[in-house]
This record gives structure tokens, C-alpha cells and sequence, in this order.
């Protein structure tokens, strides 16, 4: 009797103990939220070409205050050679609302967080809406097609700075649209309103199952 009771009170130290603990870390996360440098945003807002490069080497490129109904909001792009790139929201407090990792802009990928007003702490996996076929694999289709680098990262911007290609994802359909923004020479004079662009976009489709790659004509 004496063994079984001193068994009950170490399980319910240890329930007790296990119960703090995820306690204290779920308040560690929430202590350790990100707030928005409204300094250095104010520094964007000035010059529409200022970028900063963070500790962890990637590189901010657009950022802007919380202002009236509008939330605070920062896009960075990760060290090259990589090609994907992290956006984060802001409360009007200036502590982080969200932070989401993106691939050609707008394919969603890895785990995002997400904050409510008071603090709370929630994720998504975006991974699992993926075919047998994940972002990663369409990098290595497009390095493969010569359309980017993986090695040296090009590929990943135009002259301009500007993203090369964008990425959606179909999930009724489990395929991938890239969109080369600059992909051929125009032959069309008619093509484009006014001056007619020296380049045309070029669409392609990659089957989410597959791989299989073609150009959507």
C-alpha cells in the first residue's frame, strides 16, 4: 500500500511537472516574439531602395510601420543562393502577428507561425498539401531546365532586383505554375499596351505527382 501510494504521488509531481513545463514554454515562445524595428522601417518608407541585412544574413527588402487599420509588414529574402523568401506581419503594439515562408512568392512552404492579439502561439504545417512532389524537387526540375541555379542563386532575381519567376501551387489539381516573367524575346509588336516589352512571360506546369514538365502554351 505504502509502494503505491508514493507510485501516485510520483506520477502526479511528474504530470504536474510536464504541465509546467509546456506552460513555460509556450510563455518562452511568446516572451521571445519578434517586434518590428520601427526605426528601420521608417528608413524604408523614406527610400523605396534601402535594404538591411539581418545577423542571420538574410536580407530585408520592403518593410513598413503599422499605420491606421493597416498591420506592419516585412518581406526578407534568405542568404543566396537560396530562392525562398519570409514575410511577417506586425500587431499596431508592433509585436509579430505572423511570419510565413514563401517559395516564387506566393507557394507557401515549412511551418508558419501565427500569434493572436494576446500572445497565443499557433502553426501550420503548409508541407502537407504537397504531392509526392515538394517545392524543393521543383527547384531541381527548374535547375534542370537551365531556367535557374541552384549552385550560385541565379535565376532567383532580374536586372531590376525584381523576383525572376513566381510559383503557384494548385491543390484541386496537385500541379505547379511557374511564371518566367521575362521567359522570350517578344516577336509581337501588338503584344502589351504602348511600347511593346522586349521580353514576354513563359508558363510552365509541373505535375505535383509526377514531375512532368511542360510549358503551357
Amino acid at each position: 500500500m505504502k509502494y503505491l501510494l508514493i507510485l501516485l504521488f510520483s506520477v502526479l509531481i511528474s504530470c504536474d511537472g510536464h504541465s509546467q513545463g509546456k506552460k513555460a514554454g509556450n510563455q518562452s515562445k511568446s516572451d521571445m516574439r519578434e517586434k518590428i524595428n520601427n526605426e528601420l522601417a521608417m528608413k524604408f518608407e523614406k527610400d523605396s531602395d534601402f535594404s538591411y541585412k539581418l545577423p542571420n544574413g538574410n536580407e530585408i527588402y520592403m518593410m513598413e510601420n503599422p499605420k491606421g487599420k493597416s498591420v506592419g509588414i516585412q518581406y526578407e529574402r534568405l542568404p543566396s543562393p537560396s530562392f525562398y523568401t519570409i514575410y511577417k506581419e506586425f500587431y499596431h503594439d508592433g509585436f509579430l502577428k505572423k511570419k510565413e515562408m514563401f517559395l516564387g512568392q506566393y507557394t507557401k512552404v515549412g511551418i508558419s507561425e501565427y500569434y493572436d492579439d494576446k500572445g497565443k502561439f499557433d502553426t501550420k504545417n503548409e508541407d502537407e498539401k504537397f504531392g509526392k512532389i515538394k517545392p524543393a524537387d521543383v527547384l531541381k526540375i527548374l535547375d534542370k531546365k537551365k531556367i535557374i541555379n541552384l549552385s550560385t542563386g541565379e535565376g532567383r532575381l532580374d536586372e531590376n532586383g525584381n523576383s525572376a519567376f513566381t510559383i503557384t501551387f494548385d491543390e484541386s489539381k496537385n500541379e505547379y505554375i511557374v511564371t518566367v516573367e521575362n521567359g522570350k524575346a517578344n516577336t509581337n509588336p501588338e503584344f502589351g499596351i504602348g511600347e511593346p516589352p522586349a521580353f514576354i512571360p513563359v508558363y510552365y506546369i509541373i505535375n505535383g505527382e509526377t514531375g512532368d514538365f511542360k510549358e503551357k502554351k
